[in-house]
């Protein structure tokens, strides 16, 4: 048996002593908080139920005492309508028929929609609202385009206080519509902007930030054509906006967009306002790209003095390698790969580097003593690199050490089996 305060007992019996001489009449009539005579007991009496089972989990019991107040007495508490919230999604996880579910998820809109009337605080209602919305009708596409318009009055409304919730919520609906042929490329990267610059100047939203960041990575727009054609009027006027250009530049890199002169220059801003080893690379990597080899050097000497991560040198090393290499200078290429191989061992692109230096040899090397020695030592290094395939994987294609195996491809070669 329920057990009810003496307050609420009181209350109750002070409600039906007053009222016993009014005619009855239900608050959502006369405007008023519980109704009159007869109707505002029988308000009184619902609500102290309602809640008390509803803090007591047992909602199946809550529910018809709920609807009572719910219909009859809708400004008597914001209780009514966080206690809905409650008994609606407790039903929506258990149930698995579309058509209820439905008809569930109508009624929990309804709820918002009351508390918003006779409660206000529409800002914050209408995020709650729309993150609901998306969690329980994602599968209508129609649901989703009335959760995000939740989402985007809510944040507009409330900016700042806007919720954890709320703005990854924003970003998912505006994902999938993208994806289902609703929103432009340009408009669901200017939802991701609109949270990113939002979430960039907390360090505490760092985690959320990360999160939005990699759905948009996954979702959003793909084609390097499409970010260009977005960004690329923005840039001058942001080129001083750290935030602005590390988010850039990262969903450049991301995309595989790294060739292109907006994550040039994007890196050349960004780099000075906020140095990094990172925002080097990226500098050295484009200008290797197009066989500026002197400052590629540069920006991998910069990306090496600020690296904190020793296993990331070797990258740096390597690149320096390359850049050597692509001058003609053997000696100093591989001076700098054996060094990359010092800091990460198992690593075979440096000894893959090396081999190539001493085959490409022969006619600079053409006055040794048997010139095509030089490939004994390539295919020393080559060996050194430890390409073979996986002895594990290769079990389980039916291969097994010393078979004869078919490289097809372009290539169509027999070879023998080797492993690690």
């Amino acid at each position: 048996m329920i057990k009810m305060t003496l307050a609420r007992v009181l209350a109750a019996g002070l409600m039906i002593v007053v009222g016993s001489g009014l005619k009855a009449q239900k608050g959502v009539e006369d405007g008023s908080m519980y109704g009159h005579g007869e109707d505002s007991i029988r308000c009184v009496r619902s609500l102290s139920l309602s809640r008390d089972f509803v803090k007591q989990r047992d909602y199946a019991t809550a529910l018809p005492y709920w609807k009572v107040v719910f219909d009859e007495c809708p400004l008597c508490s914001k209780n009514i309508y966080l206690d809905g919230v409650k008994l609606y999604k407790n039903l929506l996880d258990n149930t698995t028929s579309e058509v209820r579910t439905a008809s569930l998820i109508d009624t929990l809109m309804l709820i918002y929609d009351r508390r918003m009337k006779y409660f206000g605080e529409k800002g914050n209602v209408l995020g709650r609202q729309g993150v609901d919305l998306l969690r329980y009708g994602r599968d209508k596409l129609e649901n989703i385009e009335k959760a995000y318009g939740y989402l985007k009055e809510s944040i507009k409304l409330r900016e700042e206080k806007a919720s954890d919730a709320v703005l990854a919520s924003y970003i998912s609906s505006s994902i999938i519509l993208f994806q289902n042929g609703k929103f432009s490329p340009g408009q669901v990267i200017e939802d991701y902007i609109l949270i990113s610059e939002m979430l960039s100047n907390d360090p505490s939203n760092q985690e959320l930030k990360e999160t939005i960041d990699m759905n948009f990575i996954q979702g959003g727009p793909s084609k390097c054509e499409d970010l260009i054609s977005y960004f690329q009027p923005l840039l001058e006027s942001k080129k001083q906006d750290v935030s602005f250009l590390k988010m850039l530049t990262a969903i450049l890199r991301d995309r595989d967009c790294t060739d292109s002169e907006l994550f040039f220059n994007a890196s050349k801003y960004l780099h000075p306002l906020s140095p990094s080893a990172e925002s080097a690379l990226n500098i050295a990597i484009l200008a290797f790209k197009n066989k500026d080899y002197t400052e590629a050097m540069k920006y991998y000497q910069q990306a090496l003095s600020l690296e904190t991560v020793e296993d990331k040198k070797a990258d740096y090393y390597f690149g320096m390698a390359a850049c050597y290499d692509g001058q003609g200078n053997n000696e100093k290429a591989r001076e700098l790969a054996l060094k990359a191989s010092a800091i990460r061992p198992n690593w075979g692109e440096p000894y893959i580097l090396i081999g190539q230096l001493y085959a490409n040899s022969k006619e600079t090397c053409a006055s040794i003593r048997l010139p095509n020695s030089i490939y004994w030592v390539a295919v020393d290094m080559f060996m050194k690199a430890n390409y073979f395939p996986n002895k594990e994987v290769a079990f389980f294609e039916n291969v097994m050490e010393g078979d004869t195996f078919v490289v097809g491809c372009w290539i169509n070669e027999t070879t023998k089996a080797r492993f690690k």
